[in-house]
């Protein structure tokens, strides 16, 4: 009987050890202020570009300036996405962007371990000189890469809805490049 409780007891510290180490490794990763969890609002602009193809190997490279913002925790927000000078490719290719647009800003910031998420990201655009006269494309979740998550100085983005696809990237425009980061 003796060996019986020795064997539960050792039973039991195993599986008490097993869940903090399992409950330890579950928390949420946090924005970091050179190591330091972010504890104020920061805004973070992001210059670089996008991609989109639609329906295979057409679509457009746009410039676009971004700003991404916090509080501090596990969240942020994509408050602002700005679409500048685009240029076609494929059936694209004759296409001008005249009307360029981020729908549903703030977009939803998930940070995780070592990369971010995008939620909803919804752009639409209208083009004149061109069969396609808009549109317009919800991508539910875009997976952000960052290059150095302690120190973000550059990041790559990609996700896709059916036969669109929405990819690119960004340097973190100065001074902040460097600073930020998740951890």
């Amino acid at each position: 009987m003796k060996n019986h409780k020795r064997m539960l007891l050792a039973c039991l510290t195993v599986a008490v050890a097993m869940f903090a180490v399992s409950a330890s490794s579950a928390s949420a990763a946090v924005w970091k202020d050179k190591g330091v969890n972010v504890s104020k609002f920061i805004s973070i602009g992001l210059t670089g570009g996008e991609n989109f193809e639609f329906e295979g190997a057409n679509g457009m490279n746009c410039e676009i300036h971004a700003t991404l913002t916090t509080e501090g925790g596990s969240t942020g927000k994509i408050t602002a996405w700005e679409i500048k000078k685009c240029t076609g490719f494929g059936t694209y290719s004759t296409c001008e962007a005249n009307v360029k647009e981020a729908k549903g800003l703030p977009w939803t910031v998930d940070v995780n371990a070592t990369d971010l998420t995008i939620t909803n990201m919804k752009v639409k655009r209208s083009f004149k000189n061109c069969a396609k006269g808009e549109l317009e494309k919800t991508v539910a979740s875009s997976t952000v890469v960052l290059n150095t998550p302690s120190e973000i100085t550059e990041m790559e983005f990609s996700g896709t809805n059916e036969t669109y696809k929405q990819f690119g990237s960004f340097k973190v425009d100065a001074p902040n490049s460097g600073t930020y980061g998740i951890g």
